[in-house]
């Protein structure tokens, strides 16, 4: 957090312009501020940004639900699979989860 209200301070990001801007030059910004990663980035996009096609794969929920329905084990597999479900891959994540919490008996998000 501090890294990044550094970054907005000192107007190295603009929080405002990465909605005008494509998938790939958002996570080109974000990803140069320290502590903001992949999984923050593919967050960011889905939630903030809501981007209809992201699939957070440095999700442990993601991965593990991925890996129990369909046995895929490495990341190339996962993100292969994921390609069926363009472009709506933020609805399967939104999917995955709610599975990953219903088979643990935990309580799914409510949207």
């Amino acid at each position: 957090m501090h890294s990044l209200s550094e970054a907005v301070l000192s107007k190295k990001i603009d929080l405002n312009s990465l909605q005008n801007k494509d998938e790939t030059t958002v996570r080109s910004e974000l990803i140069q501020v320290k502590g903001i990663g992949n999984w923050t980035i593919d967050i960011y996009l889905m939630f903030s940004l809501q981007y209809q096609d992201i699939l957070p794969i440095g999700d442990i929920a993601i991965v593990n639900t991925i890996k129990d329905l369909f046995g895929y084990l490495t990341s190339d597999e996962i993100i292969n699979l994921s390609h069926n479900w363009k472009p709506y891959r933020s609805m399967a994540a939104f999917f995955l989860w709610h599975h990953y919490l219903e088979s643990r008996g935990r309580k799914p998000l409510i949207y």
